[in-house]
C-alpha cells in the first residue's frame, strides 16, 4: 500500500511539472522566509545569554526628580557600585563599564581612533563570561593603565605576534600594558567593546567617595546577587543607605534619587532612559513573528488552491480507489502524506535557499550569525516542526476535499459541487491571502513614509553639507582657533563652530537653577557648551532676543541662550530676555556663575523623533569642546575635504583625520526604522509572490471548471469583453472584500504603532490605503488574466466536446 501511495505521488508530480513546481517553490519561499525570521528573532531573544551567571546579574540605573520632572538614565553614579556592596550583603560582586569616547592610539607604526573602548572594574570577568585567549582573567585589570583587548583589535595592532605585555599608548601619553586577550564578544551582545582598561587608571574620578559624585551618573553598572537573594531585597535595603548617605545632599540640590534595576538579560530591549546603548525592540521581533505567520499561512493557503485547482486530474484515481476499497481515512493518510513529502522537499529546498543567502541576510540586518547545526541544532528542530506543521495544515483541506469524492459520480466524469456553499472555502481563502497582501502594502507604504517624515523634517538646523570633524585633544585650545582659523581662508568653507554636542550626540543634562519669582529654583536641562558661531554655522533661527556677540566683553561669562521649550518649561515664555541661570561648568560646582538670558532659538531636534524635545541651555565655553562642525559650499567639496584634513594634518599630524557627515549621523538614528522598512518591503514582495501562485491556481481551476459555461455563451453570441468581464467579476468582489476588512484592521495597528513608538508623526493617509488596494487590484486581475483571456478566447466548439 505504502509502495502506492509513493508512486502514485511520483507519477503526480511528474505529469503536472509545471504545479508541483508551483508548489515546491511558494513553500520553499515560505519556509526559507520563515526560516530567516525565526533565526534573527533567536538573536534578538538571545541577547547576553551566553554568560553563565546571567540570571543573578542585573544593570542599576538612576532616576533623578527635580521639581516633578523625572529623568532616567541607563548608567549611574560612579561611587554607587562599590557602595552598595559594602552595604548590602545580598551583592556578591559589582562591575562598571565607562565609555572612553573617541581616543587615538598607537602602537610603533600602527596608529587607529577608537570608539569602543572602555574603563571596567576588575571584578569583571568574575561576573561576565569572556573566555581568554592569553592571561589572567582575576588579574588582568588589577593594576592601573592595563588593558585587555578582543582578538579581533589585538590582531589590528599586533598582527599574529604575541600582544601580551606590548604597550599602547594613547593620545595623552598614557602607556597601556597588555595584560589579556580575549575572544571577540558574540553578535548579540548589548555592551559591546573592542577593550577593557582597568578602572583605577582615573581614580579620581571613578574610585572616589565624594558625596557629589552620587548626584552625578558615569557609568554602566551591574550587580552579581547572591544565588538565593533576590533584587526586591536590594532595593529595599538600598532605601537605608539613600536616607543615611545621598538624602542630606539631595534635599541641598533640590534632587531626589530613585534606584531602578534591569535583568541582563533585557537591557537590550530596555526603553526610556537616557544614556542607553543601541536597543532592540520587541515590538519589532512581534512584527517579524507576525510575518513569519502570516508568509507561512500564505504558503498554505497557495498549496490549497493549487491542490484543489489540480483535483480534476486525481479524480478517476479516487474513484478507482474507492471502488477497490479504499476508505475515506485511506484516502485522507494519502494526500496528507503527499502533502507531508512535499513539504519536506521544500524544506529541504528552504534550507538550500538560506545557507545561500545567510551572508545577504547578515548584511542587510547587520547580524552576525552562523547556521552550524551543532549550534543552531534548536532552530533546525524548530523550522522541521514547522515544515511538518505547514504540510499537515496544507494538506488537510486537499485530504477532506479529495476523499470526500464519490466514485460513481467522478467515473461518469461529473466533478459539479451543488449548493449555496460552492467554493465558498475557496474563496475565503483567496480573501485571506489578498487580505494579508494588502495589509503587507499598507504597512509598506506607512513605514516608509514614517521614515521619509524622520528624514525630511525641519530639524531646526542645517544638516546638508555639514562636515562633522572629532577633536582629538581638547585641552589644546589654542591650536583649535588656529586651525579653525586657518579653515576658514578657504573659500569652500562657509563657516565653522566647536560644540559639545552635535545631532545624534544628546548634550549632558544638567542641574541648574533658575529665576522665579520667589527666588532661584532647582531645573533639570541639557547643556550645550559651544562658541560665538554656533548658531550662525548651524543655520538656527533665533525668536527672541539675539545671537552671541564678540562685541560684548561679557557674553563670554554672562550669556546663555535657550530653546523655547527650555522658555515653557521655566515659565519664561512671555520675557524670558535678561532672567537669570545659575550654572557650573565643573562637576563640583565650584565655578557656579550666574548668566543672564540674551536670546531663545528656535526649537531644533539633536535627538530623533522618538523623544521629545528637552529644555537646551546653550552657554559659550572657555576650552575645545568635542566636535567642531564645518557648514562648506556645495562646489567643489572634494577639494574642501582635501584642504580641511590637510590643515589637520598640519596642526595635529599625530592623530588620524576623521570626518564625517552631518546628514550620515542624522540617518543612523533611524537604523532600526530602516531595518523594519527594508524588512517589510521585503515580506511584502514575498507576500505578493507567494499569493501569485495561488492565484494562478485558482484561476487555472475555475477556468477550466467554467470550460462549458464559457463554450455555450460565446454559442449564445457573447463577445470575448463580455465574458472577460463575467469572470474578472467574482476575482474583484474578491479583493473588495479584502480591501474593506484590511483598511480598519491596518488603520488600527499601524496607528497604535506610530502613536506608541514615535512622539512625532505625520497622520496616517487613505492616499496609502487607496493605493494599496489599487496595487492589490492590479497584480491580482493582472495574474489571472493568463488563463481567463486563454478560456475565453477558446473555440466554443472544442470547448463543449471537451466537457
Amino acid at each position: 500500500m505504502l509502495r502506492s501511495y509513493f508512486l502514485s505521488l511520483y507519477r503526480n508530480i511528474v505529469k503536472n511539472k509545471f504545479y508541483s513546481f508551483l508548489n515546491i517553490a511558494g513553500l520553499s519561499v515560505g519556509i526559507a522566509t520563515a526560516f530567516f525570521i525565526l533565526i534573527y528573532i533567536q538573536d534578538e531573544l538571545g541577547y547576553d545569554r551566553y554568560h553563565k551567571k546571567r540570571d543573578r546579574i542585573y544593570r542599576l540605573e538612576a532616576e533623578f526628580t527635580v521639581n516633578n520632572n523625572q529623568n532616567a538614565y541607563a548608567t549611574a553614579p560612579p561611587p554607587l557600585g562599590p557602595a552598595l556592596k559594602s552595604e548590602i550583603p545580598e551583592i556578591e560582586e559589582f562591575v562598571r563599564f565607562a565609555p572612553i569616547g573617541s581616543m587615538a592610539y598607537r602602537y610603533k607604526e600602527s596608529q587607529f581612533i577608537e570608539t569602543n573602548f572602555y574603563l571596567a572594574d576588575s571584578s569583571v570577568f568574575d561576573v561576565f563570561t569572556h573566555p581568554f585567549i592569553a592571561g589572567n582573567p582575576k588579574t588582568s585589570l588589577v593594576q592601573p593603565f592595563s588593558i585587555v583587548l578582543t582578538q579581533s583589535t589585538a590582531q589590528r595592532y599586533f598582527g599574529e605576534t604575541t600582544p601580551l605585555g606590548k604597550v599602547l599608548t594613547d593620545r595623552n601619553g598614557n602607556q597601556l600594558k597588555v595584560t589579556g586577550v580575549i575572544k571577540d564578544l558574540p553578535g548579540n551582545s548589548h555592551l559591546r567593546f573592542d577593550a577593557l582598561i582597568s578602572m583605577s587608571s582615573d581614580p579620581e574620578k571613578y574610585n572616589t567617595t565624594k558625596p557629589s559624585r552620587f548626584w552625578r551618573t558615569g557609568a554602566y553598572t551591574f550587580i552579581l546577587i547572591h544565588d538565593k537573594a533576590g533584587i526586591g531585597t536590594v532595593h529595599e535595603k538600598f532605601l537605608d543607605f539613600y536616607h543615611n548617605q545621598m538624602e542630606g545632599l539631595g534635599k541641598q540640590y533640590g534632587v531626589s534619587f530613585r534606584l531602578l534595576s534591569t535583568p541582563l538579560t533585557f537591557t537590550h530591549f530596555r526603553k526610556g532612559v537616557a544614556s542607553e546603548l543601541p536597543l532592540g525592540s520587541l515590538a519589532y521581533v512581534y512584527i517579524f513573528l507576525a510575518i513569519a505567520i502570516f508568509v507561512l499561512l500564505l504558503a498554505s493557503i497557495n498549496y490549497m488552491n493549487l491542490a484543489t485547482a489540480r483535483s480534476a486530474s486525481r479524480a478517476k484515481e479516487v474513484g478507482i480507489r474507492k471502488v477497490l476499497g479504499a476508505d475515506r481515512g485511506h484516502l485522507m493518510r494519502q494526500f496528507l502524506g503527499e502533502s507531508m513529502v512535499l513539504s519536506i522537499m521544500a524544506l529541504i529546498m528552504a534550507i538550500f535557499l538560506v545557507w545561500i543567502f545567510i551572508g545577504d541576510f547578515n548584511s542587510f540586518t547587520g547580524k552576525m550569525i552562523s547556521l552550524g547545526i551543532s549550534d543552531n541544532w534548536m532552530i533546525y528542530l524548530e523550522i522541521t516542526a514547522v515544515a511538518v506543521l505547514v504540510g499537515l495544515l496544507s494538506g488537510s483541506y486537499p485530504a477532506l476535499y479529495l476523499s470526500s469524492f464519490q466514485p460513481i459520480r467522478v467515473l461518469k466524469g461529473n466533478l459539479s459541487r451543488t449548493g449555496k456553499n460552492k467554493g465558498t472555502f475557496r474563496k475565503v481563502l483567496v480573501v485571506i491571502q489578498f487580505l494579508i497582501a494588502i495589509m503587507m502594502i499598507i504597512a509598506t507604504l506607512v513605514v516608509t513614509s514614517q521614515l521619509r517624515f524622520m528624514k525630511k523634517s525641519n530639524l531646526g538646523f542645517k544638516v546638508d553639507d555639514m562636515v562633522v570633524v572629532e577633536v582629538q585633544n581638547k585641552e589644546e585650545t589654542t591650536s583649535l582657533d588656529a586651525y579653525k582659523d586657518r579653515l576658514l581662508q578657504s573659500p569652500g568653507v562657509e563657516s565653522v563652530t566647536n560644540s559639545s554636542a552635535i545631532a545624534g550626540i544628546m548634550p549632558d543634562v544638567n542641574n541648574l537653577k533658575m529665576e522665579q519669582e520667589g527666588g532661584m529654583e532647582d531645573r533639570v536641562a541639557a547643556v550645550i557648551r559651544t562658541d560665538f558661531d554656533f548658531i550662525k554655522t548651524m543655520e538656527m533661527e533665533i525668536v527672541k532676543g539675539r545671537d552671541f556677540d564678540r562685541g560684548m566683553g561679557t557674553d563670554i561669562y554672562e550669556a546663555v541662550i535657550i530653546n523655547e521649550t527650555a522658555a515653557k518649561d521655566f515659565n519664561w515664555q512671555d520675557n524670558p530676555i535678561g532672567k537669570k541661570i545659575e550654572y557650573g561648568f565643573k562637576q563640583d560646582r565650584s565655578d557656579l556663575r550666574t548668566l543672564k538670558v540674551i536670546g531663545v532659538v528656535r526649537d531644533f531636534y539633536f535627538r530623533s523623533l522618538h523623544n521629545a524635545i528637552e529644555p537646551i541651555i546653550i552657554v559659550l565655553s572657555d576650552q575645545s569642546e568635542d566636535f567642531l562642525v564645518c557648514r562648506i559650499s556645495g562646489n567643489d567639496q572634494r577639494g574642501t575635504l582635501d584642504f580641511i584634513e590637510m590643515q589637520w594634518q598640519f596642526f595635529y599630524n599625530q592623530y588620524p583625520f576623521q570626518y564625517q557627515y552631518l546628514s550620515e549621523r542624522m540617518d543612523n538614528m533611524y537604523q532600526a526604522e530602516q531595518k523594519i522598512n527594508d524588512v517589510v518591503s521585503l515580506a511584502t514582495l514575498i507576500t505578493i509572490f507567494i499569493a501569485l501562485l495561488g492565484l494562478l491556481g485558482l484561476s487555472s481551476y475555475l477556468a477550466e471548471q467554467r470550460t462549458k459555461e464559457i463554450g455555450l455563451r460565446k454559442v449564445l453570441g457573447a463577445s470575448i469583453p463580455n465574458i472577460l468581464g463575467l469572470l474578472y467579476r467574482d476575482f474583484a468582489i474578491l479583493i473588495l472584500i479584502a480591501f474593506v476588512l484590511a483598511v480598519p484592521i491596518s488603520w488600527w495597528q499601524l496607528n497604535s504603532w506610530l502613536e506608541a513608538t514615535f512622539i512625532y508623526h505625520p497622520d496616517l493617509r487613505w492616499t496609502d490605503f487607496l493605493l494599496a488596494g489599487v496595487v492589490a487590484f492590479a497584480v491580482g486581475i493582472g495574474t489571472i488574466s493568463f488563463y481567463i483571456i486563454r478560456a475565453a478566447s477558446k473555440n466554443p466548439v472544442e470547448a463543449i466536446k471537451y466537457e
